[in-house]
């Protein structure tokens, strides 16, 4: 009788141990809240590195660094790699703290539809 009132116990225990959560059944709309099928450069990119890399004394007219205040400066970053290495690769830009994991994936979804100035 004492080995059956250890074993009830401790299969509980042992049971209810083996729980298995899955992140897209818990949060199902964590995905959808990033949208990058309708990236454009005016209504989503331009705004991210303004806000983000185009600030006082950062990559704007007058500091020394990449200009980033633009399409133009933007684009030319962009096809010489060093924006993707420092904002999307290294995420060591903006000084502040990596840009957000949605803000990436669009920038990355615009870059792979051509970066264009649309």
């Amino acid at each position: 009788m004492k080995n059956t009132n250890f074993l009830i116990p401790a299969s509980l225990i042992f049971l209810s141990s083996c729980y298995y959560d899955n992140y897209e059944s818990l949060y199902p709309d964590a995905n959808l809240a990033c949208d990058t099928t309708n990236v454009t450069f005016t209504n989503l990119v331009s705004p991210i590195v303004n806000e983000s890399c185009a600030t006082s004394g950062c990559h704007v007219q007058g500091t020394g660094r990449v200009l980033l205040t633009d399409y133009s400066s933007i684009k030319a970053a962009i096809d010489n790699g060093t924006f993707q290495q420092r904002a999307l690769i290294n995420k060591d830009m903006p000084p502040s703290g990596p840009l957000g994991s949605c803000d990436i994936k669009k920038i990355e979804a615009w870059i792979s539809n051509g970066a264009q100035n649309n």
